[in-house]
């Protein structure tokens, strides 16, 4: 009986052995459940997630690029410092804070934007600090910092002036700041002085006839101390020649803005780039579309073509994009020009529009 039990336990345990070693082949042949689809899940994801990611680096990229073209189709100034003819005797540094000033009236504007003038200021030797700079010198400097135009000045009167009254009572007669600019816009690109703005304005205190003289306290004040005033600050723009400095550089700004005009619609049915070289291209518009040195214009593609995602159909074209900009180096003929690419240079291909803008 002992041998019995000892046979039949030895057969349990051979059919565990068996069984479990069964167990553990069937365990390892199989697959775990849903790994293969999560893999293939996982993986369309990752596909998807790179596809809008490069979706939205393109269309980020788009507004930033047209930023760009944005900018370069304005006019780049550079202001140097301005003459004094004013026989100025005070503290101020009237010769470059005049410009600085116009500079800063000009920001904002959709046709122009300015080069700081102390990139100027560094290039400059001691009397061209106070405007004695030969007009080659100051193209040449635009050059180097790739303005469009150099705009030297004159300062002709600033000034505050008072005028006494001809009775032996009621103080002085009237007060006024005066202030009197020329402006000389060079175009660098053939080196034309392009002509000629000159404003002068005069801000009155309107004070006429016998008055009591203590009425005049502040005003007589005002033209003993403002050599001791800042420049520019608030005290400053409150008084009479400091009102007249503000208006006289907004009128010019408006001076520069009529004489520095931005180009005309062209007529040519289909202006474009005929050819391209390197930086430089050539368009199908000349002297009869009025077309001058420096012009500027936008450069706009064919439209990229579009497809259904289904059926890979084409299904047309998208909308024309500006992608660059050029600006004329030489009117050749009628209907010929050479234009160097400002942006765009890795983009723009022959046969892309130009526009006016």
């Amino acid at each position: 009986m002992r041998d019995l039990d000892r046979w039949f336990s030895r057969m349990v345990l051979a059919v565990a052995v068996a069984v479990c070693s069964m167990a553990v082949g069937a365990f390892a042949a199989m697959p775990i459940m849903g790994l293969e689809g999560e893999t293939e899940e996982k993986e369309e994801k990752e596909e998807k997630e790179e596809k809008e990611e490069k979706e939205e680096s393109v269309s980020l990229a788009q507004p930033v690029l047209d930023s760009a073209n944005e900018e370069a189709l304005k006019q780049l100034l550079l202001f140097v410092p301005f003459r004094d003819k004013s026989n100025y005797k005070g503290e101020w540094n009237i010769y470059s804070e005049v410009p600085r000033g116009l500079a800063d009236s000009l920001r904002g504007s959709p046709f122009f934007r300015t080069i700081s003038i102390d990139s100027a200021l560094v290039r400059l030797k001691k009397k061209e600090l106070k405007g004695k700079i030969d007009p080659k010198h100051a193209m040449a400097i635009g050059r180097e910092l790739g303005a469009d135009y150099v705009v030297m000045g004159q300062i002709d009167e600033m000034s505050m002036k008072r005028f006494r009254a001809t009775v032996p009572i009621g103080g002085y007669r009237s007060y006024q700041g005066l202030t009197i600019v020329q402006l000389f816009p060079y175009k660098i690109i053939d080196g034309e002085l392009i002509g000629e703005v000159e404003r002068e304005v005069v801000e009155d205190s309107k004070r006429y006839g016998i008055t009591n003289p203590a009425a005049y306290v502040p005003l007589e004040k005002e033209y003993f101390l403002l050599g001791q005033m800042e420049w520019g600050s608030d005290e400053f723009h409150q008084t009479l020649l400091g009102k007249s400095v503000g208006k006289c550089l907004d009128v010019l700004a408006v001076g520069l803005d009529s004489l520095i005009q931005p180009p005309a619609a062209l007529k040519v049915s289909e202006p474009k780039l005929i050819d391209i070289d390197g930086s430089r291209a050539y368009i199908n518009v000349g002297l009869v579309d009025s077309v001058q040195n420096g012009y500027k214009y936008g450069v706009w593609d064919k439209g990229r073509e579009l497809k259904d995602p289904d059926t890979d159909e084409v299904l047309g074209k998208a909308l024309s994009r500006r992608v660059g900009v050029v600006q004329v180096e030489q009117v050749l003929s009628d209907h010929l020009s050479l234009v160097r690419i400002l942006e765009g240079e890795d983009i723009v291909e022959k046969d892309f529009g130009i526009r006016a803008e």
